[in-house]
């Protein structure tokens, strides 16, 4: 399918260029031809009223020099007077004038290989009768000139073609890679989304069907299958929701509402709601600001950002440890990191770990836990990068726990206060 894409737009690329190419070289060498000849008819024409001026006036054929020896003069009236030494040309020359009476004419005139170009003057000497000046220019170089000119245009057309050729499918590649590459992760997402959706649902199923081979048992005897039922489906309801979210993230259909957010009653906030199942864990949940620090943003979307981060330091901690969430100022950055003494994440899965759908393994749960789905960190980085930040990950090593950092900027000074939400989280805090 790229393929045929990538030849298509080089056609399309070479089609244009060879339009474009032609018409600007034709209207090119149209100015330049009609310069050229524009400039040889002046001379000529100016050379032939010269001489017929002088023939009315004086009534004899006249052949002086003009200033311009490159230019051969032929008078006639009632016969052939010329200038020309060469005999045969000016026969031929003879033969070829039109003798027209009513208007003077400009024509081309081959002779020997040779190119001129004539001017014919009608004229009336005197009582004499009809008669005519032509002037004449052996105008060959310039014709060779034109005929060259011609030749290296459709020679350099000819090389532009296949350069273009080359550069188009060059540029084609270029410019498909990140579509190729973005269809290959729409793949793997669907792929991956659809692995994910299928075992939860067939959880669902099988423990279902249990409970409805056990028809002759009450509720309560049945629990236990429909309590496994529940929790996948709770699981599934979640995954979906995830994948909603991405899905009108990439299509910019999830909008951020930003509104003044101070930070330091956010955590305040996620500490009362973790600090209960830190304890339960034995996992110890501190949390240090140092100072107010307010950002322009989406206080529910911030809140599922601090969410994420907070699950995911728990989850990979093992009782006895630490999980730290601090808040600091660098210039006119706000920086949240949330530091745990886990078990941590080898260097080479550093790069993937905000891929969607990516684990490192499920060995990195703590306790058995259900292995994730690999969207929380992609949902932090969209998060983070919808509020014009920056968010990335550090690890030591497996077993020297995991530092998540993150940039949002803050708000200017002369932004309005905090608004009515964070005065009323600050009031339940």
């Amino acid at each position: 399918m790229f393929k045929r894409l990538s030849l298509r737009l080089t056609l399309l690329t070479v089609i244009l260029l060879v339009v474009l190419y032609s018409i600007t070289s034709l209207a090119l060498y149209g100015i330049i031809r009609g310069f050229v000849t524009r400039g040889i008819d002046f001379t000529l024409r100016q050379a032939a009223y010269r001489v017929a001026d002088t023939a009315v006036l004086t009534g004899i054929p006249s052949f002086a020099s003009t200033g311009s020896p490159e230019i051969n003069f032929v008078l006639a009236d009632n016969g052939v007077y010329t200038s020309i030494a060469d005999p045969d040309l000016a026969n031929a020359l003879e033969k070829r004038l039109s003798r027209s009476a009513d208007r003077p004419v400009f024509f081309n005139f081959a002779h020997e290989g040779e190119h001129y170009r004539v001017f014919e003057l009608p004229i009336s000497p005197g009582s004499g009768g009809p008669a005519y000046v032509a002037t004449v220019l052996d105008d060959s170089q310039t014709v060779r000139a034109l005929s060259d000119l011609r030749s290296v245009i459709v020679i350099v057309g000819l090389f532009g073609i296949c350069g273009a050729t080359l550069v188009g499918f060059i540029l084609s590649e270029r410019m498909l890679k990140p579509i190729r590459r973005a269809f290959q992760r729409q793949l793997e997402f669907v792929a991956d989304a659809s692995h994910e959706l299928r075992t939860p649902l067939a959880v669902i199923q099988s423990n279902l069907g249990i409970v409805m081979e056990h028809t002759d048992q009450t509720v309560e005897q049945n629990l236990e299958w429909l309590n496994n039922a529940h929790g996948e489906a709770r699981r599934l309801a979640k995954l979906v929701q995830d994948l909603l979210t991405l899905a009108r993230s990439d299509s910019e259909r999830m909008p951020v509402d930003r509104r003044p957010v101070a930070l330091n009653d956010l955590l305040d906030r996620i500490h009362d709601l973790y600090e209960t199942i830190a304890e339960m864990r034995g996992i110890e949940l501190a949390v240090r600001a140092d100072e107010p620090l307010v950002v322009l943003g989406d206080r529910d979307r911030l809140h599922q950002l601090l969410v994420i981060l907070i699950d995911n330091a728990m989850k990979f901690t093992d009782a006895g440890g630490k999980v730290e969430i601090a808040a600091t100022r660098t210039r006119n950055q706000a920086v949240v990191s949330v530091r745990d003494t886990g078990i941590g994440i080898a260097k080479e899965h550093l790069d993937r770990v905000f891929d969607r759908f990516y684990t490192v393994d499920t060995a990195r749960s703590r306790h058995g836990e259900t292995k994730g789905t690999g969207l929380g960190l992609s949902i932090a980085k969209w998060i983070v990068e919808a509020h014009g930040g920056k968010i990335s990950i550090a690890s030591e090593g497996v077993g020297k726990g995991t530092t998540v950092r993150v940039e949002l900027p803050l708000m200017p000074r002369k932004a309005a206060p905090p608004g009515e939400e964070d005065v009323k989280a600050k009031g339940e805090a």
